[in-house]
């Protein structure tokens, strides 16, 4: 079997097997969390060493590992191994861990088979599992996690649906679901809606105003692994490695043009009024999750500068702010942890 499958197929199986594995037995579910994340971390530093690596089926390419898919790879298995291992101890005296690991598992799966896809109808399919992985990781905050899911599930549900109307105007502009084989130039009306569309599917992923609304909600209710997972970096590596995909290889965004215009107005209002809003916060986890929206301002105004300097500096901070925003997050869940709350009116006395 090829590796890039192993890749995917592996902690898709490991999950659906962690969510049938007995209650009573102990301590297996943890463990094989923390192999499987462990062997994509292996696997995925060999491929993007050995890189450029492909899986065609017949004479369809189906995944490809080129640099940036690579490097994305890396650090979804990275940072799928870290906050398994921080789950070891956060979540030991929870309920429903099978569900967790199982679903955490799944995510990991689908966001690696995402990022490698190179046919648009497979990156809509784990595009959408992972919308409802999201969904099933949020709700296990409990009883006041069910309204923030179906928020989420409603947003990136919604979003998704518009993407398949882009994809399906690519194919009838290029005739074709392979991504390496699209290079569509934005000088119609037609190829400019599909651009948005899919645009807004990567915002909805990322976080980006206006479709950040759920981002909030959920980091406030869902455990803090998960927050720490995917609002925090996974999502946003999702959302802007598409972003950036469309940009660079689906499209071509020139300088100065109307949907670079459009990425730079997106991304400078989603900066100016996503900290405005983290001022006011009173509660740690929702200002950490506005400063995570205003921070993909940043990646946006980059990606939707059209050079390659500047994609290359929004690309860079997709990865800075991942690592930064979820070790936040991880030092927030131990406040929580530690006093019980997040609320800055209530805190004090940990040094």
């Amino acid at each position: 079997m090829n590796n890039l499958l192993y890749l995917i197929l592996i902690p898709l199986a490991a999950g659906i097997i962690t969510l049938i594995i007995p209650k009573k037995i102990k301590f297996l579910k943890e463990g094989i969390a923390l192999l499987v994340t462990a062997f994509a971390v292996i696997v995925s530093i060999r491929l993007f060493m050995q890189r450029p690596y492909t899986y065609a089926l017949g004479k369809t390419l189906l995944l490809q590992m080129d640099s940036l898919s690579g490097f994305v790879t890396l650090f979804i298995s990275v940072f799928g191994f870290l906050i398994t291992f921080y789950s070891l101890g956060f979540m030991k005296d929870r309920e429903n861990l099978n569900q967790y690991y199982g679903y955490l598992l799944m995510t990991i799966g689908g966001s690696i088979g995402a990022v490698l896809s190179n046919d648009l109808i497979l990156f809509l399919t784990f595009w959408g599992f992972l919308g409802l992985t999201l969904y099933l990781l949020i709700n296990l905050g409990g009883p006041n996690a069910a309204s923030a899911s179906k928020k989420t599930l409603i947003i990136v549900g919604g979003t998704d649906a518009l993407m398949i109307l882009g994809v399906a105007i690519i194919w009838y502009l290029a005739k074709t679901f392979s991504i390496t084989k699209i290079s569509l130039p934005l000088n119609n009306g037609l190829a400019i809606a599909a651009f948005i569309t899919l645009a807004i599917g990567a915002f909805a992923k990322a976080g980006a105003i206006p479709f950040h609304t759920w981002i909030p909600d959920s980091s406030e209710v869902a455990p803090i692994p998960v927050v720490g997972l995917l609002p925090a970096s996974l999502d946003k590596l999702l959302g802007i490695y598409f972003l950036a995909r469309l940009s660079m290889n689906i499209f071509i965004v020139k300088p100065n043009s109307s949907m670079s215009i459009f990425l730079l107005s997106i991304g400078a209002v989603t900066v100016i009024a996503a900290v405005m809003m983290a001022l006011v916060q009173n509660n740690m986890k929702r200002l950490l999750a506005y400063c995570a929206i205003s921070q993909v301002g940043y990646m946006v105004l980059g990606i939707g500068t059209g050079n390659p300097i500047g994609i290359a500096g929004g690309i860079f901070h997709m990865l800075n702010h991942a690592i930064y925003k979820c070790c936040l997050f991880l030092s927030a869940g131990s406040v929580e942890h530690k006093k019980g709350t997040t609320k800055f009116d209530m805190l004090g006395g940990l040094s």
